[in-house]
């Protein structure tokens, strides 16, 4: 199971997706369904900061983190 507290700001973590490709940086927030206004767009959202800037992933595409402390 998925910390998600832990990784929402999590320093260095490694986000491994569900189709094996992986993504590295730092947790930089969640966004509930509920917080976005359009329909097409509202899933839970978790958001990582990496060296290509801000990505938003879907979290059901998430397969596990990898916290590195």
């Amino acid at each position: 199971m998925i910390n998600w507290k832990k990784a929402e700001f999590a320093d260095y973590i490694k986000v491994i997706l569900k189709d094996g490709t992986s993504i590295s940086g730092t947790g930089n927030g969640i966004s509930l369904a509920e917080d976005f206004d359009d329909e097409e767009y509202a899933k839970d959202t978790f958001f990582i900061a990496s060296e290509n800037g801000t990505i938003a992933i879907d979290m059901d595409e998430i397969e596990d983190i990898i916290f590195y402390d």
